[in-house]
C-alpha cells in the first residue's frame, strides 16, 4: 500500500484534518505506529495513546473534537474500527496477491475437476473428481476437497481443512486452518439389544457468500438433506454445528457454541462463547443469546436471552445477581430459623 492521506480520506468516505500529502504505506497500533502508518481511535480509554501517538493518519468519530490532536493528521468518519477494516483489507489483498496463480507439483488433482482463473493450490492438496473452484480462489497447503465440491470466487481456505463430498461454498467465503466441513452428523440409535447403532449421513452442506469459518470448527453434513449457512455470517473458532442446522443471513456465533442437529437459527442472530443449544428448535430473527447460555427451547424475534436455563435477559442478570447473595441470604434463613426454636 502506497497512498496519500488525501486518497485514505476519499476511499473511507471521511474528512481529512491535517497534511493531505503524507504518504501512508502500513497500520500498525497507536503506540507502535510510525510516520506512515495507520491507526484507529475507537475506545476512549485509549485517548491518551492516541495524543501520544506517532501515527501519519489516525481515524476517529465523527464527533470527535480533534482540538487536542495537535500536529497530527485526524480523518473523521461515522465508524473509525470499520473505516480501519477497510485498509486492513486493501493491505491484505496485497498481501495475498504476492501468490500468483500456482499449482504446486504435489497436489492430487482429478483429471475433470474445473479450475476458474488465478486459481493458487498449494503442497499437498487433494481435489477429487467432478469438483469446481471458481476464480482468484486460494487454496492453502495440506486440504482435503472431496468430490463434486462447488467453491466459488475469492475464496480462502486454509491449511489442513477437510472440505466433504458435494458441499457448496459460495463466493468470497473464508475458511480458516483445520476446519472440517462435511464431516458426518452425530447420529446414532439404541437397538431393542441396547447395541448403539450409526445411522449414514448422506446429505451435504451449503456454505452462502461472505461466511467466515474461524479454526478449527466443525459443521456436519446432514443426515439426508443439507446443513445450510447463510449469508454474511461470521462464525469464531471451536464452534460446533450439528447435522440438518440452518443458519440464516448476518449471525454471529462466538467461540465454543455448539448447535444440535435440525436447529434452525433466523437472519441477525448473535450467539455469545460457550452456549448450547438443543436440538430441533427454532431461534428468530434479530435474536441475541448471552455467552454460556443453555438454550433448551425456541426463541420468538428480537428477544434478548441469557443464564441456563435460559430466561430474558434482565431477569437473568438479577438471577447471577442473587446467585452471589445466597450464602448471605442461607446466614440469614439459619439465624431466623433459630429464633423459632
Amino acid at each position: 500500500m502506497r497512498i496519500t492521506a488525501a486518497e485514505l480520506a476519499v476511499i473511507v468516505s471521511g474528512k481529512l484534518f491535517g497534511d493531505k500529502d503524507v504518504v501512508l504505506t502500513g497500520v500498525n497500533e497507536l503506540l507502535v505506529a510510525k510516520e506512515d502508518e495507520v491507526s484507529f481511535l475507537e475506545n476512549l480509554k485509549y485517548f491518551s495513546e492516541a495524543l501520544k501517538s506517532k501515527s501519519g493518519v489516525i481515524f476517529v468519530a465523527d464527533d470527535m473534537d480533534v482540538s487536542q490532536f495537535t500536529n497530527k493528521n485526524i480523518i473523521k468518519v461515522p465508524n473509525p474500527k470499520y473505516a480501519y477494516g477497510i485498509i486492513l483489507s486493501i493491505v491484505e489483498k496485497e498481501m495475498l496477491n504476492l501468490e500468483k496463480r500456482s499449482i504446486h507439483f504435489s497436489a492430487s488433482i482429478a483429471n475433470n475437476v474445473k479450475l476458474g482463473m488465478d486459481v493458487c493450490i498449494g503442497q499437498n492438496v487433494v481435489i477429487k473428481s467432478g469438483t469446481e473452484i471458481g476464480d482468484s480462489t486460494k487454496i492453502f497447503p495440506n486440504v482435503y476437497i472431496g468430490n463434486s465440491v462447488k467453491i466459488g470466487i475469492d475464496c480462502l481456505i486454509y491449511p489442513n481443512v477437510f472440505i466433504g463430498d458435494y458441499t457448496v461454498i459460495g463466493d468470497r467465503v473464508i475458511v480458516q486452518a483445520g476446519v472440517v466441513i462435511g464431516g458426518d452428523g452425530f447420529g446414532f440409535t439404541v437397538t431393542d439389544e441396547r447395541k448403539i447403532q450409526k445411522i449414514p449421513q448422506i446429505g451435504k452442506v451449503e456454505i452462502g457468500n461472505d461466511v467466515e469459518l474461524g479454526a478449527n470448527t466443525t459443521v456436519d453434513r446432514a443426515t439426508v438433506g443439507v446443513t445450510k449457512i447463510g449469508d454474511g455470517t461470521k462464525i469464531d473458532n471451536l464452534v460446533q454445528i450439528g447435522h440438518n442446522v440452518k443458519i440464516g443471513k448476518n449471525c454471529i456465533i462466538v467461540s465454543q457454541v455448539g448447535i444440535s442437529g435440525s436447529t434452525h437459527l433466523g437472519n441477525n442472530v448473535t450467539v455469545g462463547g460457550q452456549t448450547g443449544l438443543v436440538g430441533h428448535l427454532k431461534i428468530g430473527n434479530d435474536v441475541m443469546i448471552a455467552a454460556q447460555s443453555g438454550v433448551t427451547r425456541s426463541i420468538k424475534d428480537f428477544e434478548k436471552v441469557g443464564g441456563n436455563p435460559i430466561a430474558p435477559i434482565k431477569q437473568s442478570i438479577k438471577i447471577r445477581v442473587l446467585m452471589r447473595k445466597l450464602p448471605e441470604i442461607y446466614r440469614d434463613l439459619k439465624r431466623i430459623k433459630s429464633f423459632g426454636r
